[in-house]
């Protein structure tokens, strides 16, 4: 079951274009969420550094259309999310 709903993901991904990718529009706004936090400077910077690295799979994968590394960025901005509480 789980890899049904996985393949029914990766075929709508697929079936998209970029700006309909939630990464395209989540990651500017949850780099804005850490920017305005009352986090550390630290942990902002550890956090930013977490969503760059993100964001650069994310635009890799819609270059190379590589749903893999698309699913693994938006682990990434997921697990960013839950971090500052989004």
């Amino acid at each position: 079951m789980r890899t049904l709903i996985l393949a029914g993901v990766l075929i709508a991904l697929v079936a998209t274009p970029a700006l309909a990718c939630r990464g395209t529009a989540e990651y500017p706004e949850v780099a804005a969420d850490i920017a305005q936090s009352t986090l550390t400077p630290e942990r902002k910077k550890e956090i930013l550094d977490q969503l760059n690295v993100g964001n650069a799979l994310h635009k890799e994968s819609h270059r190379e259309g590589d749903m893999m590394k698309m699913g693994e960025s938006i682990r990434i901005l997921d697990g960013i999310k839950r971090q500052i509480g989004k």
